[in-house]
Order: C-alpha cells, then structure tokens, then sequence
C-alpha cells in the first residue's frame, strides 16, 4: 500500500510538576510509530504567542514531526495517540491533536498563514476548526476545554512551512570541537551559519560546551554560530527561544 508525508502535532499536555512533558509524550509516540510503522523525522519544537488571554503551561510551544504513513496505518496511529494522551496527559490538561496526509492538504498557504498568526497573535478554537477542515487535516480536542487544537494545526502549519522551530532536546557528540566540514559531513546538520554576518569561516572550528540544536530554516536543519575569538560556539536555548 502506498505510503504519503504525514505531519502529526500534539500541544498542551503537560502541567507544572507534572512527571512526562508534551516533548516526552510526543517522543514516545515517535518510537511506537518508528517500531510498527515508518521510519520518523526529528522533533520540532514551536514557539507560540505568549499572552495573557493564552493559556499555556510554561512557554506556550507545541511538538512536531512527520512520518510515511499509508491509510490504514493513519488511522491506527491516530486511534494510538489519542488513547495514549487521553491516558498519560495531566487531568488538567488541555490536549490538541493535529495529523494531515500533506498531499492533502488543499492550500499550503493559508495553513502556513495560520502557524505564523498563532506566533503573534491571540486565535481561537473556531478559526482552528474552520482552517483544519478546509485544509483537510485531522483535528481533536483532548480533556478539558482542548485548546491545544490552535497550538496543535499551528506546529503542523510551521513545519509545513520549513521556515519554523527548532529541534527538540539536543544531539551530543563525541567531540567537543570540529571543523565546520566535519560537522556536515557527519550529516547531523544541513548547514551552518553565523548569525550577523554571512561567512564562515572553514578553519575556525566550532566548540560545542552543551550539545547541538540546530533550526528548521528553508527545509534544511541549520547549526546558527556566533563569532569568539578564535572559534564559533552554536547558539544558546536562550537565543533560539523565537524559533
């Protein structure tokens, strides 16, 4: 059976304190569908508007990755997840799911529009519904007032876009510093930039002190650096909090 690009999202899962966050929730349903069904891409993490009329667990983001699903196992997943979530999120919790085949997806655009507006501005569970279902994707509140469906269609629209999140937790190497070249040839990374300036340069080596997370930049996982004196240093959690 033929197989198609499926985005999947989940946000709003999680409390203060509670013992699994939506990150680890949506990690464990990428190994059960990497174990029965396709293989699975990273997880991307998007950050949302923050605002006093938005309510949010701590930072407002919500999870995203895709996989080759074919109808059937489309279905299965999606009756998974939902199960899944309904039992392991907090009681308090809002839950949203998001899953789409993109091929039918009827106007990437407007979905795209959709994820940029829900980074900066306040959107409802209405406009969420009326875009899912004109786009053609899967949309369902899980627990409570489900408001997690606005974050949940928003991370699917902003990795639809390739121009949104970045990755979610951190890859650790072996080595403390390398040569951008090595970097790429290793293929963790599809690029590396430096930020407020467009050369790198070959022979600084780039000195890792806590991991890698790279950006979702024009489809491709880009490593942004910053210029010290003789070497780069990869961008911190702090300065790749707006991805």
């Amino acid at each position: 059976m033929e197989t198609f690009k499926t985005y999947i999202a989940i946000d709003d899962t999680d409390e203060i304190g509670y013992f699994i966050s939506t990150g680890e929730i949506c990690e464990h349903i990428v190994k059960h569908i990497h174990m029965k069904y396709s293989k699975t891409t990273a997880i991307t993490r998007h950050q949302l508007y923050l605002h006093e009329a938005i309510p949010y667990t701590s930072h407002n983001s919500s999870m995203c990755f895709t996989c080759q699903l074919d109808t059937q196992s489309f279905e299965e997943v999606k009756a998974f997840i939902l199960e899944y979530i309904t039992h392991i999120s907090a009681s308090s919790s809002s839950g949203g799911v998001a899953m789409v085949f993109e091929k039918d997806i009827t106007n990437p655009q407007v979905l795209m529009d959709y994820g940029f507006d829900a980074k900066n501005k306040v959107l409802t569970k209405d406009l969420a519904y009326r875009i899912a279902k004109e786009q053609n994707v899967f949309l369902q509140e899980i627990k409570n007032e489900g408001n997690g469906i606005i974050g949940a269609l928003a991370g699917v629209a902003l990795r639809l876009s390739g121009n949104d999140g970045r990755l979610r937790g951190k890859i650790t190497l072996e080595q403390s510093e390398m040569l951008p070249k090595e970097l790429l040839q290793k293929g963790i990374v599809d690029s590396v930039e430096v930020v407020n300036t467009n050369m790198l340069i070959d022979s600084k080596k780039i000195v890792f002190e806590d991991g890698l997370k790279w950006i979702l930049k024009e489809h491709k996982k880009v490593l942004l650096v910053q210029e010290g004196q003789n070497f780069y240093t990869p961008l911190g959690k702090e300065a790749l909090a707006v991805f």
